[in-house]
C-alpha cells in the first residue's frame, strides 16, 4: 500500500468516526455553558445535567427528565399532561423523544407523526427534524436526508436540520455539499459571538478531508480551550500537524490520549500513530546518514 492510499484510508476511517452534532447520540459533547451552545434552543441533546435542572420549572420539564435519563418518569409527567395538550404538536413530540431516548423506535415515530398531525399545514419544524434522526439513527440515509430539508424550512432558518444533513453528506464523503451548510451556520456563530465545538469541529475536518490544511488547523484553533482535549479533537489535531509534516508535535499529541472511548477513534489513533513513526524513523535515519 502506498502512502496515499494509507492517507486516505485513515481519513475514511475517520469520517466514519465523526461527530454526528445533534443527528446522533454519538461522540456528541455535553456543553456546560450555553454560551457556546450553537444549538441551545433547538435541542437538549448536549444539555448537562445543570442545565437540564435549569429546565425543571418550564414546560419542557418532562422532556427534560428524559433527556437526564428518567424516561419513565418523563413520560408519566406527559401522560398527566395529555387532556390539556393533545392538539399541541409540541406535546406529541415531547413524547415521541422520549420514547426515542427510550429506543422505542416504532413508538417515536408514531408519536412524530401525530405531532404533525396536529400542526398547522402538517409543518412542525422538531417533529419532522426528529423524523429525520430517527431515520437516520436506522440508516434510511435517504429518508433522514429528506426530512431535514423539509424541517429546515425554505429560509433553511432552523440550525438542527441544516447540521443534520451536513452529517448525512459526510457519511458518503460529500464535502462539497456539507461545507456550505456548515460555514453558513459558522457564519452566525461568527456574528453571535459563539464558538459551538462540535460545529467547529464539523467544519474544520471537512477543510481536513478536502486537503485545506492550514485552513483546517485555523479552526481547530478556534475550539474553546476545555473541549480541545476531546478525543475526537485531539485525533484531528494530530492529523493536521501530521498533514503539515510536523511529525514530532502530532506524536506528542497522540502520546498524551489514550483514545479509549470511542473504538472507531482508537482503530484511527492507532493508524496514525504507525504513519508518524515510520516518518519519524525515516526522518532519523536520514540524519545519521548524513552524520
Amino acid at each position: 500500500m502506498n502512502f496515499m492510499n494509507q492517507r486516505i484510508s485513515l481519513l475514511a476511517l475517520l469520517i466514519v468516526a465523526l461527530l454526528n452534532g445533534c443527528a446522533t447520540k454519538t461522540l456528541v459533547s455535553k456543553v456546560s455553558d450555553e454560551k457556546l451552545d450553537t444549538f441551545r434552543e433547538e435541542s437538549f441533546l448536549r444539555y448537562t445535567e445543570e442545565r437540564l435542572k435549569d429546565l425543571e420549572s418550564t414546560p419542557y420539564q418532562s422532556l427534560a427528565k428524559c433527556y437526564a435519563g428518567d424516561i419513565q418518569e418523563g413520560l408519566d409527567l406527559l401522560r398527566d399532561q395529555m387532556k390539556e395538550n393533545k392538539k399541541r404538536p409540541e406535546y406529541w413530540n415531547q413524547v415521541g423523544m422520549c420514547y426515542f431516548l427510550k429506543d422505542s423506535f416504532t413508538k417515536a415515530e408514531y408519536f412524530f407523526d401525530l405531532s404533525l398531525a396536529n400542526a398547522r399545514s402538517g409543518y412542525f419544524a422538531p417533529a419532522i427534524n426528529n423524523l429525520g434522526v430517527l431515520k437516520l439513527k436506522l440508516r434510511h440515509y435517504e429518508e433522514a436526508l429528506s426530512f431535514f430539508k423539509r424541517a429546515a424550512g425554505k429560509r433553511e432558518n432552523h440550525k438542527v436540520p441544516l447540521f443534520n444533513q451536513a452529517q448525512v453528506y459526510l457519511q458518503f464523503n460529500l464535502l462539497d455539499q456539507a461545507a456550505p451548510l456548515l460555514e453558513k451556520l459558522a457564519m452566525i456563530n461568527k456574528k453571535s459571538g459563539v464558538h459551538d465545538p462540535d460545529l467547529t469541529f464539523s467544519l474544520g475536518s471537512v477543510y481536513l478531508l478536502k486537503g485545506q490544511v492550514d485552513k483546517a488547523f485555523a479552526i481547530f484553533n478556534t475550539i474553546p480551550d476545555k473541549y480541545k482535549n476531546r478525543e475526537d479533537v485531539t485525533l484531528v489535531r494530530a492529523i493536521s500537524l501530521y498533514e503539515q509534516g510536523k511529525f514530532y508535535q502530532a506524536k506528542e499529541v497522540l502520546e498524551g490520549k489514550n483514545f479509549l472511548e470511542y473504538v472507531p477513534l482508537k482503530k484511527s489513533a492507532i493508524k496514525l500513530a504507525e504513519l508518524v513513526q515510520e516518518k519519524i524513523k525515516a526522518i532519523e535515519a536520514a540524519q545519521k546518514g548524513q552524520s
